[in-house]
């Protein structure tokens, strides 16, 4: 089938070579992907190919949506066409295909936020892990503060919210073995061996329903979870595991009976979606 195809919009500046590459994994997203390009540009305006370049990876898509990226003529716009396994074959495809320091991935149904074009200058070590907010799309709740290993077993960091050092991601990439909760997966494994830093900025507008974390189970990831835990982090966090769907089940009850009016996002979230 050959090798993969590559499009470089490469107008940058010489002098500012970009740091982080946001990495968008696409498949059949025409629908989707221009809404979310027009985020990115507005948010980073003239940072965009300077100190942020974007990804397109694209796994063969035959909606028209390489086309359409393809006349983008933005610069600091790469685009990768090829073949992949699913969402995280995908990411570590599009890791081999960065150069940039930091990675962070974006869904084609996501939306940047303001407060990212604040992240870039808070990347210093990359022997750390950065995560931020993200914004539920559907109430504009936020999610979800700081993590502890305690927080992490009953939910993920979301991984619209995360900046990775891209050489973590090249010498440990995402496990195929999960399809849907890599990433939880991944970060069960490092949190114990690297520091995660908590950045209070909302960087995204996160879909919260239609993907395929919403609509989908990984029954493999529930499986090995336990011992995910146990292999990085000790019996007590295996024996947490066990515990966590009957708390959360609880908590759902309590909360079902003490239920407060939702956070509101009021009007801002039009600024984010182009009708």
């Amino acid at each position: 089938m050959g090798g993969p195809h590559l499009k470089n919009n490469s107008d940058m500046s010489p002098n500012c070579a970009p740091r982080l590459t946001i990495i968008i994994p696409t498949f059949n997203s025409i629908e989707l992907l221009p809404t979310c390009m027009d985020s990115i540009q507005r948010v980073l305006g003239r940072s965009l190919g300077n100190e942020v370049c974007v990804l397109i990876q694209d796994g063969g898509s035959t909606d028209g949506t390489m086309a359409y990226a393809q006349n983008l003529n933005t610069k600091g716009v790469k685009i990768v066409s090829e073949q992949d396994h699913g969402v995280y074959d995908a990411m570590n495809k599009a890791i081999k295909n960065t150069d940039t320091d930091w990675v962070y991935f974006l869904g084609s149904d996501d939306r940047l936020l303001p407060d990212f074009s604040a992240m870039p200058g808070q990347l210093i070590d990359t022997g750390c892990i950065y995560y931020a907010n993200v914004r539920y799309a559907s109430s504009g709740k936020r999610y979800d503060g700081p993590f502890s290993l305690f927080k992490l077993a009953f939910r993920n960091i979301c991984h619209q919210s995360m900046f990775i050092p891209s050489q973590i991601l090249k010498k440990e990439p995402y496990s195929l073995d999960y399809p849907i909760k890599s990433d939880w997966a991944h970060n069960i494994r490092l949190f114990s061996r690297l520091p995660f830093q908590y950045v209070d900025l909302d960087v995204a507008l996160y879909n919260d329903s239609g993907g395929l974390s919403s609509t989908y189970e990984d029954v493999q990831f529930e499986r090995d979870k336990a011992t995910l835990f146990h292999e990085s982090h000790g019996y007590w966090l295996k024996l947490l595991c066990f515990l966590v769907p009957i708390a959360t089940r609880v908590f759902h009850l309590a909360s079902r009976r003490n239920k407060k009016k939702p956070v509101e996002f009021g009007n801002t979230s039009k600024r984010y979606i182009r009708k």
